[in-house]
């Protein structure tokens, strides 16, 4: 009896292997005409599929943070297909998985030590805070497969598997490439973790795993000679237009690895009322490499100095060992808990010589969750408070000094539609990182520059309603604001700036299949000349949407339209991988308009997108990063299936 949940998951992965395969041979390696007859063929084929379940509790969700206090929760897969065809987020420099720059003010920050630099490499790598653990009723996969214009190919695989109610293994792959519309522009991007955790039967013992890798290598052109496109180059081959740099690259990659062994000191709670007790462990290594390559740096002369005489080869490494050792109480019910831990941090970092970075950290959690009321026919509750509070504290080390503080709390009412309010306190005092203070570099060289730690306070106070309208306010304050300045030097503001952001969004339905969806990011800032945001980000989509033949296909198709007001955008720097100042070239307020159709047949989801259909009628400044511009008109395509046997 134990062999055939075995077999049957041997089974499952070979099949998702085959699959992954099919996609990668069937659906990258053809035209786009093809494509659509290949997706339009699989879909009709999905009747073989043996179960798919409508089960809401089928698997729970949690990421990784203080893994006993924080709770799985019930998570069905996103059957909405509304936003489908946004699957990838806009890259600013206009090709996905190169740098972009932040252009929206984003409440939160990192947890508080040693920080080397952080790459702008969001959109295209996989955080610590995107690592979740799952637990689920049986297999699970979803397997998505991408393509388009300029050779861009894309594939997303997420399989979860719990055995016998206690361990399950889970895995995550992001990989996709494009060679950009423009020369030296090729990315390649693969991302992937495993995370597994286990917990014994009699609750006494248990454990947290994961491994994350992100790869991220892609060709450096620093963008267009003259940094601008005319009329006569509009409509013109990108490939025939002269770029800055003519043979560089960049190569980063990142491996960490977590085990949070965990056991419970007491016996079985007699009550709901009385508090078990933990001991857990967490030891995290984490090797990160950056590799930045100029074959022509001499004949370029895109850098003004440069201490090599032939090619720049600059490579820098930091390894990190954290141990954390963690008591923490909880009730059986999980609507208290509380921890206390010690964490020692050990940074080494090599770039032209070694240096070693110590820090002790002490830290804490509190939650707290309450049932307002109780007075639905079930008894279920109608109405929860959940509060959640963090403090960290560097007692000494490099960072000595250092803080962060922070408390999260949300009010959630069920009724007939859900509807959350939430409100997000933070503040923190972090030492600069590594890049501002120390650099050695065949292009850039500094030391020893001393600048003082940054003090941020952070609020955010919003309101969501059913999942079709929210809106949020959020405020910033920083001291001692560090960035690079117009000759891409590391500067910093002795003084404070504020920053304030409003977002707002509405999605309805008229008459059944109508719509329209309306959302608006209002930014300002009193420090306009060191940051650079868009003061306002608007997006407008229209669409058709429907449940056609019987509920059997659900339909999507619409325009959306995006646009960003005029402002003074960031240039970059390769050699660094950072984005700094510019006062040469404002953006347009050019509209980027996409044609869609998102289709779902279940368990096979669609789209196909025509981005920026208004290329050649709309003007030329459709650039967010000085010398690099978005996309000419370009087709995209893809599928997602999933599968529950």
């Amino acid at each position: 009896m134990g062999v055939k949940p075995q077999l049957k998951s041997i089974k499952f992965l070979s099949f998702t292997f085959l699959l992954k395969q099919f996609f990668i041979k069937s659906l990258f390696r053809c035209t786009a005409k093809k494509c659509v007859v290949l997706l339009l063929f699989i879909a009709s084929q999905i009747h073989s599929q043996v179960f798919y379940s409508v089960k809401p509790d089928y698997f729970k969700i949690k990421t990784d943070k203080n893994n006993l206090l924080n709770k799985f929760s019930t998570s069905y897969p996103d059957t909405s297909i509304a936003d489908f065809h946004n699957t990838f987020t806009r890259n600013f420099m206009g090709n996905i998985g190169m740098p972009s720059p932040n252009y929206t003010f984003k409440y939160n920050t990192p947890d508080i030590g040693f920080r080397f630099y952080q790459p702008s490499l969001a959109n295209d790598m996989i955080s610590e805070d995107q690592v979740q653990y799952f637990r689920t009723k049986g297999p699970y996969a979803d397997l998505a497969g991408f393509a388009g214009s300029k050779v861009f190919q894309a594939l997303k695989l997420l399989f979860t598997h719990t055995y016998r109610d206690k361990i399950n293994i889970t895995m995550r792959l992001n990989r996709y490439s494009s060679t950009g519309y423009y020369n030296k522009q090729q990315t390649f991007v693969n991302n992937f973790y495993v995370t597994s955790n286990y917990t014994r039967s009699n609750q006494r013992a248990g454990y947290y795993f994961y491994f994350l890798n992100n790869s991220n290598r892609y060709q450096e052109n620093g963008g267009i000679k003259g940094d601008t496109l005319g009329e006569a180059s509009i409509l013109k081959l990108k490939t025939l237009i002269p770029v800055n740099i003519s043979a560089a690259s960049r190569d980063n990659k990142e491996y960490k690895l977590m085990f949070n062994p965990w056991l419970k000191l007491n016996k079985a709670a007699d009550s709901l009322n009385e508090l078990n007790s933990f001991l857990q462990l967490r030891s995290k290594f984490v090797f990160n490499t950056y590799k930045y390559k100029d074959a022509n740096v001499r004949t370029d002369k895109i850098y003004p100095i440069f201490l090599d005489t032939l090619k720049t080869y600059d490579s820098s490494r930091v390894m990190q060992f954290v141990n954390e050792v963690n008591y923490s109480l909880l009730k059986p019910d999980q609507n208290f808990g509380a921890s206390f831990g010690y964490k020692n941090e050990i940074n080494k970092v090599w770039q032209k010589k070694d240096s070693l970075f110590l820090n002790h950290i002490i830290c804490a959690d509190l939650i707290i969750k309450k049932e307002l009321t109780k007075k639905d026919s079930a008894n279920h509750s109608t109405s929860l408070f959940e509060n959640r509070s963090n403090a960290q504290f560097i007692i000494s080390g490099a960072n000595g000094g250092n803080y962060k503080f922070e408390n999260i709390s949300e009010i959630i009412f069920k009724g007939k539609y859900v509807t959350k309010i939430f409100l997000n306190v933070m503040a923190e005092n972090r030492n600069a990182d590594y890049i501002y203070n120390n650099w050695m570099s065949n292009n850039f060289n500094w030391a020893n520059n001393g600048y003082k730690a940054a003090q941020t306070q952070q609020a955010k106070l919003g309101i969501t309603h059913k999942n079709k309208m929210g809106v949020s306010l959020l405020l910033q304050s920083i001291n001692n604001y560090l960035f690079f300045d117009h000759a891409g030097l590391p500067q910093q503001i002795n003084g404070s700036i504020q920053n304030l952001a409003v977002n707002a969004y509405y999605t309805t339905v008229f008459f059944k299949h109508l719509g329209i969806s309306l959302s608006n990011i209002f930014q300002s800032t009193t420090s306009e000349s060191y940051v650079r945001v868009p003061q306002n980000i608007s997006t407008v989509k229209l669409f058709y949407t429907g449940n056609l033949f019987k509920n059997n296909l659900q339909l999507n198709i619409g325009v959306q339209g995006q646009s960003y007001q005029s402002f003074y955008a960031y240039a970059y720097r390769p050699a660094l991988q950072q984005f700094y100042l510019q006062n040469k070239r404002t953006t347009g307020d050019y509209p980027y308009v996409d044609v869609y159709l998102n289709a779902r047949i279940r368990p096979v989801t669609i789209f196909v997108k025509v981005e920026n259909v208004l290329q050649g009628y709309a003007g030329t400044n459709f650039s967010l990063v000085q010398g690099y511009y978005q996309t000419d008109r370009a087709f995209r395509l893809g599928l997602s299936w999933t599968f529950f046997d």
